[in-house]
Parts: structure tokens; sequence; C-alpha cells
């Protein structure tokens, strides 16, 4: 099960990383000779110039064709706007459900003080701060 959402069964069928791209602009080490995940980050970060960009790709024949085949892609127009309207769509989503959930946890913080439970015990069921707490 996934740690943090219990309802998630993962299996062995797919396999998911995240990767933070702030600390690996941080902790990056250069190595793109011999470390292929650095190659793939790298390829994969927005803020790479492009001499190195372009020497990754060269580097690795797998980056090469995830380039081609993202040069093919991202010329059709037609693609690329149904691209960012979903984008759009699941950033709106997520907004909408990041902020039901959080009305969710003031109306449950809310309850729990009106029924008398110490402060200290809300913030640990809510993890809200105790001045949001407080001013409830």
């Amino acid at each position: 099960m996934e740690d943090e959402y219990r309802d998630y069964l993962l299996t062995d069928v797919l396999e998911i990383h995240f990767i933070n791209m702030v600390k690996f602009r941080k902790l990056k080490t250069g190595d793109i000779t011999s470390n292929i995940l650095e190659r793939w980050l790298t390829f994969l970060d927005i803020n790479t110039p492009d001499e190195i960009l372009k020497e990754v790709i060269k580097m690795d024949p797998a980056i090469n064709k995830a380039n081609e085949r993202l040069n093919f892609v991202t010329q059709d127009k037609e693609f690329l706007r149904n691209y960012h309207l979903r984008e759009m769509a699941m950033s709106d989503w997520t907004t909408g459900v990041n902020t039901a959930i959080h009305k969710n946890i003031i109306e449950i913080a809310k309850n729990s003080f009106s029924e008398g439970l110490p402060i200290e015990t809300i913030h640990k069921i809510t993890r809200l701060d105790i001045e949001t707490i407080q001013s409830l």
C-alpha cells in the first residue's frame, strides 16, 4: 500500500519515482558521463543550458530517442493546445481538491474545538498550526 494514502494498492507492474528538481539542482555533481540518472535529470531539467543538453542527447541513445519523440510531438500544434488545456484542467482540479480538503480540515477543527477537545489534540489530528486553531 502507498505510505501516505492507504487506499492505493501498489504492485510491481509499475514503478514510480518522484524527483525533487530543486534538490537535484542543488546536489548536482555534474557527472553526466558516468551517472545515467544525472543524465536523465539533466535532460528533463528545463534550466539545462543548450550546449549541455546537446551533449547529454549525444551521449545516450535512449535520451536521444526521447528527444526525437519530444520534438515530433511538439510540432503538432493541436496536440500542444490539448496538452496545455489538460494541464490547466489538472491544475484547476488539484486546486479545487486542495481547497475542499482544507475546508474540511477547518470544519473538523471547529467541531473538535466545540466538543471540548484540547487545542494540542486538534493540532495533532488536523496538523493545523496552533494560531489557526485558536482563531477558530
